[in-house]
């Protein structure tokens, strides 16, 4: 099932799973890779608390950190790597591929694949499958070049599916993943949209605008919704006290973050962490 290469810190791998061959243990030994999962046709996993259920063969990016959960009934195929073996913020078109395809904060892009498109991602797998069997001096740079096949493929895919063909169009949804970007770099620190205009120097008004244009929810609700996941992921997977996590997410008085965290999920830290620990060890 696993073919797994080590040399000095570059790590890289694929696991070809089917029903009822993946242990829970191996899938948490890759929370601190990233991984590229190709979902078959009626498998469902959850990924931070999102339940997806793929109707027809679909891809997944799953960010380091991210917590995975197969089904049972999962079936598929997960190439997973660190960030030492391919690092995508060499360049910044590479971190736009990044941001468009590791998408933490809206929502995870599952990445519908038609017929054609399933072929193309396939076939770059396969590739990837026989290259990791060999033994030979280029075999890393190799599996790089395949992976970066997989993340333009999809891009476009993911592109054509927003409609972001046009220059204006992927200027905006540029600005929108920087602007995520920087939420994922702040949100301990800022949690109001002013502190990141001030960053960006341009207005609270025009950061909206501008990020309205491509994402479905308010530069708000963009650090809101980032704040929240973390949140959840500490008290699921962490034994921190509900007062820490506050500290730790920045807010120097606790009842605040309760009565936050308890407006945004409907539930109070503490039920909240009650309800899944312990439970939530595999997608229904």
């Amino acid at each position: 099932m696993q073919h797994f290469k080590q040399k000095k810190l570059k790590r890289f791998g694929i696991l070809d799973f089917y029903a009822q061959n993946h242990p829970d243990q191996l899938i948490d030994q890759l929370s601190d890779f990233i991984k590229i999962v190709y979902v078959r046709e009626g498998s469902k996993l959850n990924i931070d608390f999102t339940d997806l259920a793929a109707k027809q063969d679909a891809i997944v990016f799953v960010t380091a950190g991210q917590i995975l959960r197969l089904a049972e009934s999962f079936r598929g195929s997960i190439i997973y790597y660190n960030h030492d073996f391919y690092g995508l913020r060499l360049h910044d078109q590479e971190i736009a591929f990044d941001e468009m395809l590791f998408d933490k904060v809206q929502k995870v892009p599952s990445i519908t694949l038609n017929t054609a498109d399933s072929k193309s991602i396939l076939s770059v797998f396969d590739e990837i499958r026989r290259e990791i069997t060999q033994n030979d001096i280029n075999q890393e740079e190799m599996v790089r070049v395949l992976l970066k096949q997989v993340i333009i493929k999809a891009t476009r895919i993911c592109q054509h599916m927003k409609g972001a063909t046009d220059l204006s169009a992927q200027q905006d949804s540029g600005f929108c993943r920087f602007f995520i970007q920087l939420v994922e770099r702040n949100f301990f620190k800022y949690h109001d949209v002013a502190s990141y205009a001030n960053i960006l120097n341009i207005s609270a008004k025009a950061l909206n605008k501008r990020v309205c244009k491509h994402s479905c929810y308010t530069p708000n609700e963009i650090i809101k919704r980032r704040i929240i996941l973390e949140a959840k992921r500490l008290l699921v997977y962490t034994h921190l006290s509900v007062k820490e996590i506050g500290y730790k997410l920045g807010y120097e008085d606790p009842s605040y973050f309760i009565r936050f965290f308890s407006k945004q999920v409907k539930a109070a830290p503490q039920t909240f962490r009650l309800h899944f620990q312990g439970s939530f060890n595999a997608v229904a």
